[in-house]
């Protein structure tokens, strides 16, 4: 089912593309089905990274990796029954507690149910949420990816508010029962971003740092690293394809400082690339605590052992970096252009 909706969607972004000139399509379709067939990418991996284009207008389509071709590699990195360490944020949570690595404070778990349950889940969430203090909370489904089901609201004076909706205790555990019926949730702190970030990237939602390591002979090598810059208000800071406005950030390993900007074309195939002095207002846009997030995403890459290749999101707040996040499977920085894409793939393929 899912092989036949690929290959209605290329030729729909193939008829896109090319409109009603035969020639036109035919070109679209066959570069589109080489990439889908011999490369593995998605149809909209294809339409994402201008692959289709027969100018070399995209710098990086020269050494361009899929999400499956990377897969295939982590896969093998990262042990199976090792994985929900990363993938569970439950279980995440509990390993950085034990190894002693900063995180977001998590007040309880909220465990999904059977929906005939819901009055006794009701109850149990009412003396839950009770014991939280006023102040500003995060909801995050325990298997989420890309940002998807996270939520927010803040308690003040026994009263709860999601987004402009003010709800009392019973009101609001109704809505989170109905809200938590498909997963698991953690509550936690909600965290913000350092007072020096806020200065060149002012956003209501945490943008974060993401870091991918991979362990070389028992030391921890950092891959790369991007700042993920949060559209217009949006909750989290999740790339997601660029939609929302949101853009990434080339980081400068030695120091912190962020080099150059990719965002998608307004037309949604391809990447713009932006300078810190035009999107920031800045160009000495500079990552605070740098060595500190250095040193703690290392420790944290060789206590998550024996997984040999994580993608780890890291928020700096006013009080230092702290760990928010991490993933066995991540995607290739495909729109980056300052890091050697072929050196990180083959350097990845040889600890295979």
């Amino acid at each position: 089912m899912k092989k036949f909706k690929q290959l209605k969607d290329i030729l729909k972004y193939a008829y896109f593309l090319a409109g009603l000139n035969p020639y036109k399509f035919y070109t679209a379709l066959k570069r589109f089905y080489f990439y889908y067939q011999q490369r593995q990418f998605s149809p909209e991996e294809i339409l994402l990274y201008n692959l289709v284009s027969t100018t070399d207008c995209c710098q990086y389509k020269k050494n361009i990796y899929s999400n499956e071709e990377y897969l295939s590699i982590q896969k093998k990195l990262n042990p199976a029954q090792y994985r929900h360490l990363t993938e569970s944020k439950i279980e995440f949570d509990k390993l950085c507690q034990r190894e002693g690595i900063p995180t977001a404070k998590v007040f309880f778990y909220l465990e999904r149910q059977a929906q005939s349950a819901n009055s006794n889940l009701e109850s149990k969430y009412q003396s839950l949420f009770s014991t939280l203090e006023d102040g500003n909370y995060l909801a995050k489904p325990s298997k989420g990816t890309h940002g998807q089901g996270i939520w927010t609201f803040t308690k003040n004076q026994e009263r709860f508010q999601v987004n402009s909706t003010a709800m009392s205790l019973p009101q609001f555990c109704q809505y989170a029962v109905q809200i938590c019926k498909n997963s698991d949730y953690l509550i936690q702190e909600r965290i913000h971003q350092h007072q020096q970030i806020e200065t060149f990237a002012p956003s209501k939602a945490l943008q974060t740092l993401r870091f991918n390591t991979l362990i070389e002979k028992g030391e921890c090598k950092i891959l790369f690293c991007e700042f993920r810059r949060a559209g217009q208000d949006r909750v989290t800071d999740n790339f997601n394809t660029g939609k929302g406005g949101s853009t990434i950030w080339t980081v400068n390993l030695a120091d912190g400082q962020l080099i150059r900007g990719y965002k998608v074309h307004q037309s949604g195939y391809g990447s713009q690339i932006i300078t810190p002095n035009s999107e920031l207002n800045t160009d000495n846009a500079v990552m605070p605590c740098w060595q500190e997030t250095l040193a703690l995403v290392e420790k944290a890459a060789l206590a998550f052992l024996p997984l040999k290749t994580i993608g780890w999101d890291v928020a700096i707040t006013n009080s230092g970096p702290i760990l928010m996040e991490a993933n066995s499977f991540f995607d290739p920085i495909n729109f980056m252009t300052d890091y050697n894409k072929e050196d990180i793939y083959q350097q990845l393929i040889a600890q295979v």
